[in-house]
């Protein structure tokens, strides 16, 4: 094998080792939102796509805190040239929309409550935060739901599901 052919794949190696250390940093945590947060500090989106795919598995695990972490991270993964990444993004956006959009929409449009309730101020301010993050998102679904295949059609199921956010 020649020279440069040797060092490209020690350099691969290398990747793949560093690659199966960060997940390793992330998955032995294994309370989620310090992984999820490992993850994103890595920032690595390969880390990202491994820990949702997890996550993804047992929709019981998304909580409205993961939510508020991983909405950017998705959004970056929907635009990414990795298919898979593109997959991965899709399939956790529909997994939060379905469980979390009609939540979000209620609490926003709830009336204020009288008194102090902390537990209900901290749940409106994520819900600020989601809901934001879902219209930035949704533009980018959008302009994506015209693409033709399998990605396409994930697209328009998503802009769909985000119809009520406009």
């Amino acid at each position: 094998m020649c020279t440069g052919c040797c060092l490209l794949a020690d350099d691969l190696n290398h990747q793949a080792d560093l690659g199966q250390e960060r997940r390793t940093l992330c998955l032995d945590v294994w309370e989620l939102p310090t992984s999820v947060d490992s993850a994103v500090a890595i920032n690595d989106l390969s880390v990202v796509v491994d820990l949702l795919n997890i996550v993804n598995q047992k929709a019981s695990l998304w909580k409205l805190d993961l939510c508020t972490t991983v909405l950017p991270q998705i959004e970056k993964l929907l635009q990414s040239k990795y298919e898979s990444y593109v997959q991965t993004g899709c399939t956790s956006l529909k997994l939060i929309l379905q469980r979390f959009l009609p939540l979000i929409t209620d609490i926003l449009a709830a009336p204020p409550s009288v008194g102090v309730d902390i537990s209900r101020e901290e749940r409106l301010h994520k819900c600020r935060l989601c809901f934001k993050q879902l219209k930035s998102i949704s533009g980018l679904v959008k302009s994506r739901s015209g693409l033709s295949g399998r990605h396409g059609s994930a697209f328009r199921e998503l802009h769909l599901l985000m119809a009520s956010l406009d």
